[in-house]
């Protein structure tokens, strides 16, 4: 289904059949991602080599999207056109893109941002789509299946030379929390490094967010009452700090 899916986009691309989106905006970035994110899901699935490259260039022009057109724009194009896992991978990467610039870090912390975001579930590549795609709710052994994702998706890049260990940590311990009743290491506060709490913080919100087939789409705000309760488990600063990304950006 993943090579289905990249093979139609292309095909629509060179026969000019989708949308001609202008350089830079959002829509263009999105088309750019959702391509990236079909060639490495196939990879991954098939055994193939991955694009590495081609995928954080995906992320640089989400990156330079969200910058120059604002979230708010960002979160509208995915969720209008795009389902599912990659639309997840792409409100993730673009909301840990804008909490990297609301907190002033540098260029080259943003590139490491997108990087990770646009990796951080690669995993899902060798799960059941009738899983990650269910209409309803997980039972607990179909949740299990889920939740060894990150575990999968460090195993399928661990051994590629250009994908940094920094990249590598966020992959598999982006469902941590600081209490250590996350998965699959149960790490605790100080095991887990900065890019790990700003990714698990836009992970989580761009997942309450999202378009799913079993439940409402949580306004941003709800979604942030929800984030700012998970006392214990998120850096409480981090999650202050996060409040003008989901609310006022």
């Amino acid at each position: 289904d993943q090579a289905r899916l990249l093979k139609e986009v292309r095909e629509q691309m060179a026969e000019g059949d989708l949308p001609d989106w202008e350089e830079g905006s959002s829509a263009a970035a999105a088309a750019s991602g959702e391509i990236a994110l079909a060639s490495m899901f196939t990879a991954i699935a098939s055994g193939t080599a991955i694009d590495v490259a081609g995928t954080r260039n995906a992320g640089a022009r989400i990156a330079d999207a969200v910058e120059a057109h604002g979230i708010t724009n960002w979160l509208k194009t995915v969720r209008q056109h795009h389902e599912g896992t990659y639309q997840h991978c792409l409100l993730v990467t673009g909301v840990a893109v804008d909490f990297g610039l609301s907190l002033g870090v540098p260029k080259a912390d943003i590139e490491r941002l997108y990087t990770a975001a646009m990796f951080h579930d690669v995993g899902k590549a060798m799960i059941p789509l009738n899983l990650l795609d269910k209409p309803s709710r997980l039972d607990p052994e179909e949740r299990a299946v889920i939740e060894t994702h990150p575990v999968i998706g460090y195993d399928a890049l661990r051994d590629n030379e250009q994908i940094s260990a920094e990249v590598l940590d966020a992959v598999r311990h982006h469902h941590e929390y600081l209490d250590g009743s996350g998965y699959p290491d149960a790490l605790c506060d100080e095991s887990l490094s900065d890019m790990v709490r700003v990714l698990t913080i836009s992970d989580i919100f761009a997942a309450l967010i999202e378009a799913r087939p079993y439940k409402a789409t949580l306004s941003r705000e709800d979604a942030y009452t929800i984030l700012a309760g998970m006392n214990g488990k998120l850096e409480k600063p981090l999650v202050n700090a996060f409040r003008d990304v989901a609310l006022t950006r």
